[in-house]
C-alpha cells in the first residue's frame, strides 16, 4: 500500500513537472514582444509626456522573468541622444512569498550604466497601493542627463542606499519616501560663484531623505569637501517642473584653506578668518531647485566684501 502510494506521488509530482514546464514552454513561444512594448512605450509616453520614450526589446524568460532593454527618454521631436536611459528593467514575480502573504509581490533589477537598482515590489492594498523597496548602488548622476539639463548645471558623483516607498497608482505619485543615500566623488555647478568658486567639488556627500506628498525633508546631512567640510538639513517642496521646486537648507561649514584660493590676503580677509577661527561659517540656501540664493547670515557682508575684491 505504501509502495503504491509513494508511486502515486511520484506520478503526480511528475505530471505536475511537466504540465508546468509545457505551460512554461507556450508562455515563451506564445508571447506577444512587439504588442508588449508598443503598451508599455505608450503607457511610458502617457505617465511621463515631457519625454519620447522607446523600448529596443520585451522579452519574457522561464524563470528569469520580464525583460526589457534599453529604455530611453528622448527629447521631443528628433533628439537621438537619450536624456535618460535605462540599460535593462527585469521584473520577477515571488510566487512563494505572494501566496504565502495573499498578495503580489515582485522582484526587480534595473541597470543604468555601471549602476543598479534593486528591491521588491508590493501590493499592498489591491491596484491602489503599492509598496516599494530598494538598494542603489554606484548610480552614476552623469547617466542621467535629464537631471542636469532641467537644472541647467554640472551635475557629477556615484549615489549608494536604500529606500523605501509607497506609491499611489491612481494618482501616479509617490506618498511615503525614507532614503538613506550616499553621493561619492560629486561635482556640482554653481550659477553663482562663490569666492570665485564655480562649482562644488565633494569626496562624499550623505543625507537622509524622508517624505510625504510634495514634501522632502532632508535630514542628517554632511558634504566633505576639498573646499569646507558641512553639515546640514531642510526641505524641498517638489513641482512637476523639477528646475520650480523650492529649496531651503540651513547649515553651517568649517571653510579649508582652499575656501579661500585666489583671494589676496587683505585687512579684510584676515579678520574674516580670525572671526571664523573658533566659529563654523552658517549657511542658508533657499529658493527655486534650478537657481536658489546663499545667505551667510550675519557673515553675509564679510564675503560681499571679500567678493568685491575678487573683481
Amino acid at each position: 500500500m505504501l509502495r503504491k502510494a509513494l508511486g502515486w506521488v511520484g506520478r503526480s509530482v511528475g505530471y505536475l513537472l511537466y504540465a508546468l514546464g509545457l505551460i512554461g514552454l507556450l508562455l515563451w513561444l506564445l508571447f506577444p514582444q512587439e504588442a508588449v512594448r508598443r503598451y508599455l512605450e505608450a503607457s511610458l509616453n502617457r505617465v511621463s509626456p515631457t519625454l519620447r520614450w522607446q523600448i529596443e526589446g520585451v522579452a519574457l524568460e522561464i524563470p528569469e522573468g520580464l525583460t526589457l532593454r534599453a529604455i530611453g527618454g528622448y527629447e521631443k521631436g528628433e533628439g537621438k541622444i537619450p536624456l535618460l536611459r535605462i540599460n535593462s528593467l527585469t521584473l520577477r514575480p515571488n510566487i512563494a512569498e505572494s501566496l504565502q502573504a495573499g498578495r503580489p509581490q515582485v522582484g526587480y533589477w534595473l541597470t543604468a550604466g555601471k549602476g543598479t537598482v534593486a528591491g521588491i515590489v508590493r501590493m499592498t492594498d489591491w491596484q491602489k497601493v503599492l509598496q516599494v523597496e530598494g538598494t542603489v548602488q554606484d548610480s552614476q548622476l552623469t547617466d542621467f542627463p535629464l537631471l542636469s539639463r532641467q537644472l541647467g548645471r554640472t551635475l557629477q558623483g556615484s549615489i549608494s542606499g536604500t529606500f523605501t516607498g509607497t506609491i499611489l497608482l491612481a494618482k501616479g505619485e509617490m506618498a511615503e519616501l525614507e532614503a538613506r543615500l550616499k553621493v561619492a566623488n560629486g561635482r556640482l555647478g554653481l550659477k553663482r560663484p562663490i569666492l570665485g568658486h564655480t562649482e562644488l567639488p565633494f569626496s562624499q556627500g550623505t543625507f537622509t531623505l524622508r517624505g510625504h506628498g510634495d514634501k522632502l525633508e532632508l535630514a542628517q546631512g554632511r558634504v566633505e569637501s576639498e573646499l569646507f567640510g558641512g553639515q546640514f538639513s531642510g526641505t524641498i517642496t517638489m513641482h512637476r517642473d523639477l528646475a520650480l521646486s523650492q529649496l531651503d537648507l540651513k547649515g553651517t561649514m568649517q571653510p579649508k584653506t582652499k575656501f579661500f584660493k585666489g583671494l589676496d590676503n587683505t585687512v579684510a580677509l584676515q579678520a574674516f578668518r580670525v572671526q571664523l577661527k573658533d566659529n563654523s561659517l552658517p549657511f542658508r540656501v533657499s529658493g527655486d531647485l534650478s537657481n536658489p540664493g546663499i545667505h551667510f547670515e550675519e557673515y553675509s557682508m564679510h564675503v560681499q566684501t571679500l567678493e568685491k575684491e575678487l573683481k
